[in-house]
């Protein structure tokens, strides 16, 4: 059979123009309403609230894109934050808990992966069953005594510490976006993910090994989602049974309002990122301004939703210009 990878979809580079905007208006919408809003700490703050979100939704980019869902990152962020803290809270070298941690989160996804595609169960269903078992490992974890006093001084500067003035959480997620942005950009592998989404059966036809990219996508989801429990373990310098929770709600909105489709075929790393800011900066307006908590979660839904609406439209006239 004779492979057919130049007749694969192409990334639209021009895509996220529409999120920007709407990240625009936020911002100097907020500059305009509080007096704190521009100063260094809340920035600051604003771009840490960020990274966490923002590193677990590249991987559930790349797994929307391909036209899976992945509902188990927030309990495999929990899970691998809470097993890197433990083994350095029994004495294991720091360096070789975060590989554990990161490989955890590899093995977590490529079971996912393998479940999916052997089994033929469907990603919703194989995640959701994965966010039960890796969130009941967890509290097994913390059960007897929880896992805490773990951090040494080189563990809390990878989240804690600063880099010229930047701190290194953001560095950490400014190196992610990049390796993410030439893999889904740049590589074969990305092509494929975007071929797989967009029509299963033609990317099979054109020699894509279909199953393999699944299974690859749902490990690096993994992986991406054990980065950033290690990052949030090294901020909290503890781990608690309930961290990461709804993660994979946040995760999965920074990346439909960055552009990325439900329906797999489309997707942007630039646009991914945007989203995971607009929620941090929505959050943090929010916090600013007072607002009471009964209207939080109603004026947070409806900026998704023009997000959404802004962004589908800019795309659609790009696509039609």
């Amino acid at each position: 059979m004779t492979t057919q990878t130049k007749k694969l979809p192409k990334l639209n580079v021009r895509e996220g123009v529409g999120v920007s905007l709407i990240l625009v208006v936020i911002f100097l919408f907020l500059s305009v309403s509080s007096p704190y809003f521009l100063t260094v700490e809340n920035i600051t703050n604003l771009l840490l609230h960020s990274v966490f979100v923002m590193i677990v939704a590249f991987g559930v980019m790349f797994v929307l894109s391909m036209g899976g869902i992945d509902l188990s990152v927030g309990s495999v962020l929990g899970l691998c934050g809470g097993v890197t803290g433990w083994l350095m809270m029994n004495g294991t070298n720091m360096w070789l808990a975060i590989v554990a941690g990161l490989a955890l989160g590899a093995l977590i996804g490529t079971f996912n992966g393998i479940i999916i595609t052997r089994l033929r169960i469907s990603p919703f269903l194989a995640t959701f069953a994965m966010l039960y078992i890796a969130r009941g490992l967890l509290l097994l974890f913390t059960i007897n005594k929880p896992i805490r006093d773990f951090a040494t001084p080189q563990f809390k500067f990878i989240a804690q510490g600063y880099l010229f003035g930047i701190p290194m959480s953001v560095w950490i997620a400014l190196i992610v976006f990049l390796i993410c942005y030439f893999l889904f950009n740049s590589t074969s592998f990305g092509r494929f993910v975007i071929a797989v989404g967009s029509n299963k059966e033609a990317a099979h036809l054109s020699g894509v090994s279909t199953d393999s990219i699944k299974i690859r996508v749902y490990a690096l989801s993994g992986v991406l989602a054990a980065t950033a429990g290690i990052l949030l373990s090294s901020r909290l310098t503890a781990v608690q049974p309930l961290m990461g929770t709804s993660y994979e709600l946040d995760a999965i909105a920074a990346a439909v309002i960055g552009g990325t489709s439900m329906f797999g075929g489309k997707g942007s790393v630039v646009g991914v990122a945007i989203g995971a800011i607009i929620l941090a900066l929505v959050s943090n307006g929010l916090d600013l301004l007072a607002v009471n908590q009964f209207y939080r979660l109603i004026i947070t839904g409806l900026i998704i939703i023009i997000a959404v609406g802004v962004e589908r439209y800019t795309s659609t006239r790009a696509k039609t210009a």
